[in-house]
């Protein structure tokens, strides 16, 4: 399937937009995982939300990216780390999530930040694709986890 490109303005996110946020992600058929954005949105807004962006076109929100700034300890440094990019299931495929980690990746540069992680499920092809076009380099630690 082609991707089409649509008029669409990258702004950072306001507390104004959270609203927009849930509803996207329930479009998205994550209703239970919606409750996580609480702990998130809360210890962002007022301060690192500043890090997080959202996609409107015609006024409507239709995508976001949130990240956040964090102690990168294999290089001693900080770097943003992007933990949750939603587009609405209609308007995907027209390069919102590229334009919002591009915006992303500006404003870090902007900011001296000198890295912008993000961990993807290794069995998504089409996000690993994106960022790999994107010049996301595969990082040389390996997430391990545990179900408690």
């Amino acid at each position: 399937m082609a991707t089409t490109e649509v008029e669409v303005t990258i702004r950072p996110m306001t507390q104004d937009d959270i609203d927009a946020v849930f509803e996207i992600d329930r479009k998205i058929g994550a209703d239970e995982r919606a409750f996580t954005y609480a702990d998130l949105i809360t210890g962002y807004i007022g301060g690192q939300i500043g890090y997080s962006f959202v996609a409107e076109t015609s006024g409507k929100v239709v995508g976001f990216a949130m990240a956040a700034i964090t102690y990168v300890p294999e290089q001693v440094t900080e770097a943003c780390v992007i933990q949750v990019i939603g587009i609405d299931p209609d308007c995907r495929r027209q390069g919102i999530a590229r334009k919002l980690i591009e915006a992303l990746v500006r404003d870090c540069r902007s900011k001296g930040l000198k890295m912008v992680r993000v961990m993807v499920d290794q069995h998504d092809g089409q996000l690993q694709g994106l960022f790999e076009s994107m010049d996301f380099r595969r990082g040389q630690l390996i997430d391990y986890s545990i179900n408690i």
